[in-house]
């Protein structure tokens, strides 16, 4: 196959990933034939290449090997379960649009030319995106709970969508001194940092606090920590009272398994989660939110009956206490219905894929940062390649951080995450071919 020809089926593959990050933005859960065209056309891309040069063009990566033993796991576990026709359609639907988008990206882009046009498409998206959640939330039409949702159906996805690009944005405004550049990144930063804020997303400040820690020490620019511990308290003055009352309730650690407004019905969740462990713990009860959202109700009722059993023996409370607890678990009864996942990222992996895939979705993600890391240590701190490579890291790392109250394994944020995954890889890749050539 000509040099010509690659050029161009590369060029198509990069217009179909920007435009299907574009849309899935947009309407994370609608425009599914526009959608499917897009990863179509990767594909497309893809095995039209391999016919040309009829070989199988498929590039070596640190998470090959663990991604194949993951579908594997997920295949077993799907069999095994107790509905495995949705197991399986889940697969197909959701977690194999995951890795085609990775598979595709690492093996159809070749430059960092591309890679850059990539990053400032998924850049300028997110910030367009934050600017609508910015009018919907002043004007009430993408508001829920009075908190910003912009497209998505509920703010923690919102924050984490953000919160895998904002580290990223920062990153480069570290490494551009363009002041056109450095002006637009700016906006970026202001605009997509205050839709953070409205979100009311608890776990995602912490997330990106610890991004922006990541960020300080990798890059060794100790004046962030010195604009961090300026920043904050600032925000608390400037910010209207219900964000900072609402920040508060992140350090009051003495309240988190007495109060509803901290922990909610997580702390439910986690003891199900744990519960489901003990009966299921080498293949889990397979994927799928529906899955989960079944056994769930079933567990939890007989939790509950076991904790009212237990405080019969207790009855040193008081009639109010006693009315007021009848009053919240109303309350809790209400958001049952929708409950999808165990609100731990570990906890759910294990409960979906059993201990097996627990384990190879840790491999999975420590060969991520691993990739990331030593790639960045064979290189100069000074080059766009290494302040990339940190941006990304510093995303996962915030993202992952979201795992410990949520989980970031689901559509559409699996899909976003796959995408800094995939570019993560194609940096990894095009550092190693330079090194190659240079040799």
């Amino acid at each position: 196959m000509d040099t010509k020809n690659i050029k161009y089926t590369s060029q198509i593959s990069e217009y179909a990933f920007i435009a299907y990050f574009f849309i899935l933005t947009f309407f994370p859960y609608g425009a599914d034939v526009i959608e499917i065209l897009c990863l179509m056309t990767m594909v497309g891309c893809l095995a039209y290449r391999m016919v040309c040069e009829k070989r199988v063009v498929f590039k070596k990566t640190a998470l090959n090997i663990p991604i194949v033993l993951f579908i594997i796991c997920l295949l077993i576990t799907s069999i095994f379960s107790k509905n495995p026709k949705y197991c399986f359609e889940t697969l197909l639907h959701d977690y194999f649009k995951y890795f085609i988008i990775f598979f595709c990206m690492v093996n159809t882009i070749h430059s960092i030319d591309q890679i850059k046009r990539i990053v400032k498409a998924m850049l300028i998206t997110c910030g367009l995106i934050c600017g609508y959640g910015l009018y919907g939330y002043y004007t009430g039409i993408a508001i829920r709970d009075d908190r910003l949702i912009a497209t998505f159906e509920y703010h923690s996805r919102i924050a984490k969508y953000i919160s895998l690009f904002l580290p990223l944005a920062i990153c480069l405004f570290i490494y551009y001194r363009n002041v056109l550049v450095r002006i637009c990144l700016t906006g970026f930063i202001l605009i997509s940092g205050y839709s953070l804020v409205l979100t009311m997303n608890r776990t995602s400040w912490v997330a990106n606090l610890i991004a922006v820690f990541y960020i300080a020490f990798a890059l060794k620019k100790r004046y962030m920590l010195l604009a961090v511990i300026v920043l904050c308290p600032l925000l608390f003055v400037l910010l209207p009272s219900k964000y900072s009352t609402h920040a508060k309730t992140i350090t009051q650690y003495d309240k988190f398994f007495s109060s509803n407004k901290i922990l909610g019905e997580r702390l439910m969740c986690w003891k199900v989660a744990i519960a489901v462990i003990r009966d299921y713990p080498l293949l889990g009860i397979g994927p799928g939110k529906r899955n989960f959202r079944d056994i769930y109700k079933t567990y939890r009722k007989e939790i509950k009956e076991k904790e009212k059993k237990s405080l019969k023996s207790l009855r040193d409370n008081t009639a109010k206490t006693v009315k007021e607890k009848k009053k919240t678990d109303t309350k809790k009864e209400q958001t049952v219905e929708g409950l999808s996942h165990a609100h731990n990222i570990l906890l759910h992996m294990w409960v979906e894929a059993g201990i097996f895939g627990l384990a190879i979705f840790l491999w999975m993600f420590i060969r991520i940062f691993y990739s990331a890391t030593k790639t960045r240590k064979s290189m100069n701190g000074d080059r766009f390649e290494n302040i990339l490579l940190v941006g990304i890291t510093a995303g996962l790392v915030s993202i992952v951080s979201h795992g410990l109250t949520d989980i970031f394994w689901k559509t559409p944020e699996s899909l976003f995450l796959w995408y800094v995954i995939g570019v993560l890889f194609l940096v990894v890749h095009c550092v190693s071919d330079d090194q190659k050539k240079v040799l």
